[in-house]
């Protein structure tokens, strides 16, 4: 078969030029390459070349009548019978210029061995091309010149040349180039039994197809893809189907099939017994790598496995496509076998959870009716305690047949357990069950609502025990835990940060889970995570996008037990941007959602301490009076609500300048304790702010440092930053309340104006604001501007972006 016109490369252009240099000495060369590499171009400009020189030129093989000195400019030589191969090459024998251009197939072998004794041979190939052109055209010249025009997209230009140019090859090279793009390792052997043909035919035609240069082992899996799917055009969908079936079988009988190869047979439609239970074997033997079983999964059921299917749901909701498992799970819903019908229930759930319907996950476990075994029963438990259905929860742990108590079973028990107990029971009680959750977690390959890590995290944060939550989530997001979680411990791990005040720590686990792609509840919390963020800063724009983007994922969501921590912080952002009626439904389901629970302190807790500080932004005291309440009477069974009730009173005394340095100092480190420093240093801040003694405001700015030190972000410069703590005290002014004016530029400082901005907005110089800054720097006893900035971070709150007015309460 030729190949088109086009752009002859270099080295078969130098070797041609060379072919004229003695017109009294006989020139040979091979010109050697697969297919659309060039050569018919190359032997084109040869045959011009030597009848330029005065040459006789003939195009095909040589016949006994042909004079001894015409040169003989042949294509496609591998096409040529055994007969014309053995009279060319007794013309080189007898000194004649001969110019071949072929395949290399080993049939050439004495050819290509007489031309290389006193000739040249060229070999053509696949050129360098950029990466994104690899998988459509792997570098080959005539699907270079297909794509080049960019009038289609590459994979589609190039698939239609390539079709085009196989409408060239017999059918048995057709099949061997169908088998040998399925799978590389596949031999002459294999051929010869799939195809039915006899072992030397079979070498024959598996040397054709990789002398052709569209099944080289150094091609992607993309192109050979490419190649499989234009023979299959060209073959049909019948014979295909027989081809593949045929070498599937042949394969099985030999016990030789490859992962992938058996992979590439299902995923192409084959269905096989023999088959469909390799895959399963193999599937449930692919252990850590989630995504790879959950494609062998897939492949069983679709290669007519019976009773895989359940196992294919969770493989796909583990590998992070739950899109792919709700709707196989969706299908199974109706399936007669219960154990299938209840695991699609449990991962259909699960996705519904991930996709902020927990409502819609507990509906499908009452639909289920009796759970019929342990881990079923413990995803039923989690889904309707998140949703505030206690007693449904209950009944849900009393399964029908718990099953015998493997690691997996105990351990989804244990979690569902440990999350009843978080309700009516003090917290180290609950945790200690949670506990055990988290021991058998790698055992655990069924999809539940949430990860065990997840939940012990999260109640450790909301009972106020950051050490706890820290070393949980830590070791949850160094593990393997698969895609479906991922990002859902990055997010938790990002949380605790932020409320411990590291910031930047934060937002890297925020940057590092990204915005493509997420599930509601990630969303959800990813939204929130940054409003936090952007608040504790004191970026106004930010808090705004951020709050509004927050707000949009949010009415797409029901409020459920697990996300109380992210509308929280939410309605505190809506306090201080002056919109909290936009929150106001998801705030009345979520205290109605506890109140259906009996108000657990550990739940709630969280957010009547939001519901404390969304009162003092909107200066409304009655609405701070029934958090302030709630968490009072909490006291008595918390240690966290004991804090946030101490902490409570003592910010709204000090909001009123009633500093008392033992009091805040107390409250801000219980606040730190429970890993609450960011609101600990806001605290000593906004007593330093307040207090009309320059000593104790002096303290309370020390507190702030020290606390905000200890939490592991310190505002200190990176150098000597012990000695600049011991020194910051010494400064005789240090720890002095601001004047009006100096606030002022202090707030509009902190939001990165510049010193002309700020003087333009204040009516004075730029100079004068310069005085200012240089006075602050001095009263706070800062060591450089970078210190300053943070102490004024705790100390202060950017302007309200709304009105547009100074707040004093807005450290909170």
């Amino acid at each position: 078969m030729g190949d088109a016109p086009g752009d002859m490369p270099a080295k078969a252009r130098d070797a041609i030029e060379a072919l004229v240099d003695d017109p009294s000495a006989p020139a040979r060369l091979l010109i050697s390459g697969g297919i659309g590499t060039g050569k018919s171009t190359a032997l084109a400009a040869a045959r011009e070349n030597l009848r330029n020189a005065g040459l006789t030129v003939l195009a095909r093989p040589p016949r006994a009548t042909d004079p001894p000195d015409t040169a003989l400019v042949v294509d496609d030589a591998h096409l040529l019978t055994d007969d014309a191969l053995a009279a060319l090459t007794q013309r080189l024998a007898d000194g004649a210029t001969v110019v071949v251009a072929a395949e290399p197939q080993e049939r050439l072998q004495d050819l290509t061995l007489a031309i290389e004794r006193d000739g040249r041979r060229v070999s053509l190939g696949p050129l360098p091309v950029a990466e994104e052109l690899l998988e459509s055209t792997a570098g080959i010249p005539f699907l270079l010149r297909a794509v080049a025009d960019g009038a289609k997209p590459a994979a589609r230009a190039a698939k239609f040349a390539l079709i085009d140019r196989l409408r060239q090859v017999d059918e048995l090279t057709l099949d061997t180039l169908l088998i040998m793009s399925l799978a590389q390792e596949v031999g002459a052997t294999d051929v010869a039994a799939a195809l039915g043909i006899s072992a030397t035919q079979a070498r024959q035609l598996v040397d054709r197809a990789r002398a052709g240069g569209l099944v080289e082992p150094s091609h992607t899996p993309g192109f050979l893809r490419l190649v499989h799917g234009a023979v299959a055009h060209l073959i049909g969908n019948a014979h295909h189907q027989e081809v593949e079936t045929a070498l599937a079988r042949s394969q099985l009988d030999l016990a030789t099939v490859s992962t992938d190869f058996a992979l590439r047979l299902a995923e192409h439609g084959l269905k096989d017994d023999r088959l469909a239970a390799l895959l399963g074997r193999r599937a449930a033997a692919s252990r850590g790598d989630f995504v790879h079983a959950a494609r062998l999964y897939r492949a069983a059921v679709d290669a007519g496995a019976d009773g895989l299917a359940s196992r294919a749901v969770d493989a796909l909701a583990r590998a992070g496509d739950c899109t792919a498992a709700a709707a196989l799970a969706d299908g199974l819903l109706g399936s007669p076998d219960s154990a299938e019908r209840a695991a699609a229930v449990r991962v259909a759930a699960s996705v519904a959870v991930l996709d902020g319907n927990a409502g819609q996950a507990a509906e499908l476990f009452r639909w289920l009716g009796p759970h019929p075994d342990a881990v079923v029963g413990a995803a039923a438990a989690i889904a309707l305690t998140a949703t505030g259905d206690l007693a449904a929860a209950r009944v849900a742990l009393c399964p029908q047949d718990a099953g015998p108590p493997t690691m997996a079973a105990r351990g989804a028990r244990s979690l569902a357990e440990g999350l009843l107990l978080t309700i009516d029971h003090p917290y180290p009680a609950a945790m200690a069950k949670l506990g055990q959750a988290i021991g058998a977690e790698p055992s655990m390959t069924e999809v539940l609502p949430d990860s065990p890590a997840a939940l012990v995290a999260l109640a450790a944060i909301h009972g106020g025990d950051p050490v706890r939550a820290r070393s949980v989530i830590g070791r949850a997001t160094g593990a393997a835990v698969g895609p479906m979680f991922q990002r859902r411990h990055a997010l938790l791990s990002g949380w605790i940060k932020m409320q411990e005040g590291q910031l930047t720590a934060a937002g890297a686990d925020v940057s590092a889970v990204g915005s493509a792609g997420l599930h509601r509840r990630d969303a959800l919390w990813v939204g929130a995570l940054q409003t936090a963020i952007a608040r504790r800063s004191g970026d106004a724009g930010a808090l705004h996008q951020h709050w509004y983007a927050a707000i949009e994922v949010l009415a797409e969501c029901s409020v459920d037990l697990f996300n109380l921590l992210p509308l929280g912080e939410l309605w505190v952002a809506a306090a201080r941007l002056r919109r909290v009626d936009r929150l106001r439904h998801s705030l009345d389901q979520a205290f109605g959602l506890l109140e259906s629970l009996g108000n657990p302190p550990l739940w709630s807790a969280p957010m009547h301490w939001a519901g404390v500080h969304a009162g003092i932004l909107a200066n409304s005291p009655e609405s701070v009076a029934p958090h302030a309440q709630a968490l009072g009477a909490a006291a008595g069974d918390s240690t966290f609500a004991r804090a946030l009730s101490g902490a409570g009173r003592t910010w709204l005394r000090v909001l009123a300048d009633q500093v008392d340095t033992d009091e805040v100092t107390v409250a801000a480190r219980a606040l730190s304790n429970a890993g609450l420093t960011s609101d600990a240093t806001r605290l000593a801040g906004q007593a330093a702010l307040q207090a009309p003694d320059g000593r104790v405001s002096g303290a309370m700015l020390q507190l702030a440092r020290d606390l905000k030190l200890g939490a592991g972000e310190g505002e200190l410069p990176p150098t000597e930053p012990a000695a600049a703590a011991r020194s910051a005290p010494h400064h005789p002014a240090a720890g002095s309340a601001l004047s009006d004016r100096e606030r002022e530029v202090a707030e509009l400082l902190l939001l990165g104006m510049p010193y002309r901005d700020i003087g333009g907005r204040l009516f004075i110089s730029a100079k004068t604001v310069e005085h200012h800054v240089a006075r602050i720097r001095r009263r706070l006893g800062a060591g450089s501007r970078s210190e300053m900035l943070s102490m004024l971070r705790a100390m202060l709150a950017p302007e309200d972006p709304i009105a547009g007015q100074r707040d004093p309460r807005a450290a909170s």
